[in-house]
């Protein structure tokens, strides 16, 4: 359980192509997961750290599940779910695919239409894997990489093709590093920039061909730390940004979101003492936040947020508001509104 210090300390105040390295895991075809009948329908689950992308060939969004982890067995595997625009729906299980973990970190590289995830940890076993999934079949790769890792950011640069991987927490202790992955390996880029911390909003802004960083937590065994400090990576280099914008808090999420050229961040939770979640809405142009005068969602903290390219709205569900509370509500901003669109 110590390994889990990190984790359970958060929410207790909150109260898967280019060429490859020899895989060790199965890369056969996912098992085709049988039409449930009325008693056998899955339940969409609860989830504090899901994870969400949009996937262009099937142009459908697809969550990655993460915790809580009461009920879960070591050897269930990771799902994924589609949204088809109206529901949820499981979508894969693969028994010979990675095993389901909290705190894992995902990006979706377009270029090769590959999911890629990388670490995370349940009670029983840290994970420093590294996993592509490109629809249809999921390949594990033998690499040496940044480690045990959880809570670490990570998202593709598309200009660059490559995958950035910042922060995050190792056997307890809070890391500042940043990786790349390019499909084969992956590369210690940096040890300097933004303080060791569990990224709270990590996005790639593909008109700024920047990684945007907002905010975020540290803990060190006797305080909780959280920051509202911008920060920007270039590819060689973060820079701290100058600006006023959303207050400091933890488990905000952030998204590039295409149709205005901004990147969109909502809620999150203050830490000072107190916790007090947050529903607002803010958006970066590349140079300032600005906040959005309307009306959103529930607050909460770690909700998964993904842009759906086909119908041109952001996607949000899942998160915390409360000592144990974990919400499975959909909500769609469709560039004025929130309106909710299942579990509400």
């Amino acid at each position: 359980m110590k390994k889990l210090a990190i984790l359970c300390m958060y929410f207790m105040a909150l109260a898967a192509c280019a060429p490859r390295a020899t895989p060790t895991a199965s890369s056969t075809p996912l098992p085709t997961i049988p039409p449930p009948t009325a008693t056998q329908t899955p339940a969409f689950p609860l989830g504090a750290w899901h994870e969400m992308f949009y996937h262009e060939p099937s142009r459908r969004i697809i969550l990655v599940n993460g915790g809580p982890e009461s009920g879960k067995a070591a050897s269930d595997p990771l799902e994924l779910w589609t949204w088809n625009g109206s529901k949820w729906s499981l979508l894969s299980a693969d028994l010979h695919g990675p095993r389901w973990r909290n705190f894992g970190s995902i990006a979706y590289n377009s270029n090769r239409d590959t999911l890629i995830l990388y670490g995370g940890l349940t009670s029983e076993q840290d994970y420093a894997d590294t996993w592509e999934w490109n629809g249809k079949i999921c390949t594990r790769f033998t690499v040496e990489g940044p480690g045990t890792r959880e809570g670490a950011g990570m998202t593709y640069d598309s200009s660059r093709d490559r995958v950035v991987l910042f922060g995050g927490a190792q056997n307890g202790k809070m890391i500042n590093d940043t990786w790349e992955w390019d499909g084969t390996s992956w590369t210690n880029i940096s040890s300097e920039g933004p303080d060791a911390r569990f990224p709270a909003g990590f996005t790639y802004n593909p008109l700024e061909k920047q990684v945007l960083l907002f905010g975020g937590h540290a803990f060190d065994g006797q305080s909780f730390t959280t920051y509202g400090d911008t920060w920007t990576w270039n590819g060689a280099s973060w820079t701290q940004v100058s600006a006023t914008g959303p207050s400091a808090r933890d488990g905000a999420r952030t998204v590039f979101v295409s149709t205005i050229g901004q990147v969109l961040l909502f809620g999150g939770a203050e830490i000072a003492g107190n916790v007090t979640n947050l529903n607002d809405t803010w958006v970066w142009d590349g140079t300032q936040w600005k906040r959005m005068d309307i009306a959103g969602p529930p607050a909460r903290a770690h909700a998964a947020l993904a842009f759906h390219d086909a119908l041109d709205m952001v996607l949000m569900t899942g998160g915390s508001n409360g000592p144990g509370v974990i919400l499975k509500d959909t909500w769609a901003w469709n560039g004025q509104i929130w309106a909710c669109k299942d579990g509400c």
